[in-house]
């Protein structure tokens, strides 16, 4: 939760660069994905078989439940109303995409997804906008005192 959005795709890409023998994943939000779509055209230009997973929530996720819990849940600007079919993008690009809805859908798309080793593979994970994240350590707080549910707040 304290990760520089939009690390994600782009630190990928040069560990795959400099590992090209290792299966390299970025695992990114939708609103951080949306920092850094364009990669996926560099990913073609200069043959980067990375794997994506997005946790595609519609929204900001960590903005957003930083505004659930310490804000009475008074959200502003941290739902994403307009966002692309990235399935799609992904696909424009030559890419492998795919839309995962359901969770026992997960299994089998990984396997495929690995099984895939000269192809950038693009995973859309539609997860619920409300689901948070955990653990997660408030700001200026230290690692004995982590989040681990909504149980701890």
């Amino acid at each position: 939760g304290a990760g520089t959005m939009g690390y994600s795709v782009p630190a990928a890409m040069g560990a795959k660069v400099a590992e090209p023998e290792r299966v390299v994943w970025a695992i990114d939000g939708d609103g951080c994905f949306q920092m850094t779509n364009q990669e996926l055209a560099t990913c073609v230009i200069n043959d980067i078989p990375i794997k994506v997973a997005i946790i595609n929530n519609s929204s900001l996720g960590m903005v957003r439940q930083w505004q659930q819990i310490d804000y009475g849940s008074r959200y502003s600007e941290s739902y994403l109303d307009s966002l692309p079919d990235f399935t799609a993008l992904a696909e424009a690009y030559g890419h492998v995409g795919m839309k995962i809805e359901k969770p026992g859908d997960v299994d089998g798309a990984l396997k495929e997804a690995f099984a895939m080793k000269d192809r950038l593979v693009f995973m859309n994970f539609i997860t619920d906008q409300t689901e948070n994240v955990w653990p997660m350590v408030k700001a200026g707080r230290g690692l004995s005192e982590m989040l681990l549910g909504s149980e701890d707040l």
